[in-house]
């Protein structure tokens, strides 16, 4: 997911919300305009190659450049 930084932080102070899970979406990374997010139920029902996924977040796949 791809919000802007003040859109992410209208979603943290609560005044929207973004799926029926009962928390929010996790920032990955953000930058000066951006920030990039994974949803909450990303891994719902632990779909085909979730693991995958998961291996994927936990060794750093984002990279930030300036």
């Amino acid at each position: 997911m791809v919000f802007t930084t003040s859109q992410w932080s209208s979603l943290q102070q609560g005044n929207f919300y973004i799926g029926a899970a009962a928390v929010g979406p996790t920032e990955l990374a953000h930058n000066d305009n951006y920030v990039f997010a994974l949803p909450a139920r990303h891994n719902y029902a632990f779909p085909p190659g979730y693991e995958e996924v998961e291996k994927i977040l936990q060794n750093g796949a984002l990279v930030y450049i300036n």
